[in-house]
């Protein structure tokens, strides 16, 4: 994945980073984090050891949340919220006409891929939930694994501690993959973000009460109408924020009602399942999408 290689589009208003490569039936990869984090400048680099092998199979595509990456922040305070980062997303969907895809989101970006697979399920082929925390029942353990994070926050040496603290096999945390977190993490913009999120307390009046009301009513959904295409989930064994016992319920719930619906298990790996074993992964996703 060459760093150097992203493109921008305007999604209403928003200045959006992306990467692209590869032809045939469109992946849309979606990272994890969110606007603003204290903790990693999390954004689509973080993609960066299955990007090129995926490209082989598709048409791939690694986009910069709101707020994250390259892309802009939020103009509003009230869009400090996962609703505006699910939005966002779909804008960026319309402003590049895609359509039957297969949506692969990771951490809070597995919330968004389940979110907007059920809001928008004319354009979503597949659903990939991975490891994600906020987007199964549960309470997380991020509170916990984090509690003596190293300060100042945002440091090279900070971001390789909550990364390796994160994962099973901490070869995952490469040195490319700091630098491009580093170069986002430098950015006023980015700054900008956290002094709003954790300062500006958005945090607390804007982004978890939004999100904690929109979990609700997505875990509704599912109950009631189940996913409306063939979904898979993939959890790390090992994950220390996203449990495996989180895994299991939020499994319990999508095949009440979805036939076509996997649970892959990867032992030995923790939060960064995709980054702790590539060319599984990639192997993995790309058979399951073949069937789809």
């Amino acid at each position: 994945m060459d760093f150097n290689a992203g493109k921008f589009i305007d999604v209403d208003g928003i200045r959006t980073r992306y990467f692209e490569k590869g032809t045939g039936e469109p992946m849309l990869l979606v990272h994890g984090g969110n606007m603003g984090s204290p903790h990693a400048a999390d954004c689509a680099a973080d993609w960066n050891l299955n990007f090129d092998g995926l490209a082989k199979h598709f048409r791939v595509i690694a986009v910069d949340k709101i707020g994250q990456g390259l892309t802009d922040n939020p103009k509003r305070d009230d869009d400090y919220t996962m609703h505006a980062t699910v939005q966002h997303v779909y804008g960026f969907m319309k402003a590049l006409k895609l359509d039957g895809v297969h949506l692969v989101g990771h951490s809070r970006g597995g919330y968004l891929t389940c979110r907007l697979t059920l809001e928008r399920p004319e354009i979503v082929k597949s659903c990939i939930i991975i490891d994600s925390n906020t987007g199964a029942p549960g309470q997380g353990r991020n509170h916990i694994r984090f509690a003596d994070w190293p300060k100042p926050i945002l440091t090279r040496e900070s971001q390789r501690w909550v990364l390796e603290k994160y994962s099973y096999n901490t070869l995952c945390v490469t040195e490319d993959w700091l630098d491009e977190l580093m170069r986002v993490a430098a950015r006023p913009q980015y700054r900008e973000a956290v002094a709003r999120m954790e300062e500006g307390g958005l945090i607390n009046t804007r982004f978890q009460p939004g999100l904690a009301r929109d979990k609700a009513e997505m875990f509704s959904w599912i109950c009631s109408r189940g996913m409306p295409c063939p979904t898979l989930m993939i959890w790390g064994l090992n994950d220390p924020t996203a449990t495996i016992n989180q895994g299991f319920a939020l499994l319990e719930m999508l095949m009440l009602k979805q036939r076509r619906m996997e649970f892959q298990i990867f032992n030995e790996s923790g939060h960064f399942t995709y980054r702790e074993h590539p060319a599984a992964f990639n192997a993995l996703v790309t058979g399951f999408c073949a069937q789809v």
